[in-house]
C-alpha cells in the first residue's frame, strides 16, 4: 500500500510543477482553454473555456491556448483534426500550451516533437514519469 501512496504523490507533486510553469506562461493573455474528458481543476487564469467539441463554436481569437488531456484518448487522425480546429482560433504568434498524461504517440519527446514542431516556433518539449507538456508559439 505504500507504494501506491507513493506514487501517487509523486504524480502529484509532478503536476503541480507543471501547474506552476503553466500559470507563469500564460500570465496576462486572452486564454482560449479546452477541456478534455478528465480535465483537471487548475489555477491558470483562462478567458473563455470550451470542450472539445464546443471548438466550432467558437470565433473569437485568442493570444494563448491552453488544453489538458485532450489528445491522450484521440486517434491520430483526430490528433490532427484537434489541433487545426484549435490553432484556427488562435493568433499568429499565440503563445499554446499542452498537457497530458503520457500515452501511445504521445509518449517520448520526439513523438511529441515530431506531432508539434510543424505547428509552431519555439517548440519546448517536456516529458515526465506521467506527464508531458509543451509550449511553442503559433506560426
Amino acid at each position: 500500500m505504500a507504494g501506491w501512496r507513493d506514487s501517487l504523490e509523486n504524480r502529484r507533486e509532478e503536476w503541480k510543477k507543471l501547474e506552476h510553469a503553466l500559470t507563469d506562461t500564460l500570465a496576462g493573455r486572452r486564454v482560449l482553454r479546452v477541456t478534455g474528458p478528465r480535465t483537471p481543476r487548475l489555477s491558470t487564469p483562462v478567458t473563455k473555456t470550451v470542450r472539445q467539441e464546443e471548438l466550432a463554436g467558437i470565433s473569437e481569437t485568442f493570444d494563448a491556448g491552453l488544453a489538458c488531456f485532450c489528445l491522450g484518448e484521440l486517434s491520430k487522425t483526430e490528433r490532427v483534426r484537434f489541433l487545426q480546429d484549435w490553432h484556427d482560433r488562435l493568433a499568429a504568434g499565440a503563445t499554446v500550451v499542452m498537457a497530458d498524461r503520457r500515452s501511445e504517440g504521445c509518449e517520448t519527446p520526439i513523438e511529441l516533437h515530431d506531432l508539434f514542431a510543424p505547428l509552431g516556433r519555439k517548440l519546448d518539449v517536456q516529458v515526465g514519469r506521467t506527464f508531458w507538456w509543451v509550449r511553442y508559439e503559433r506560426a
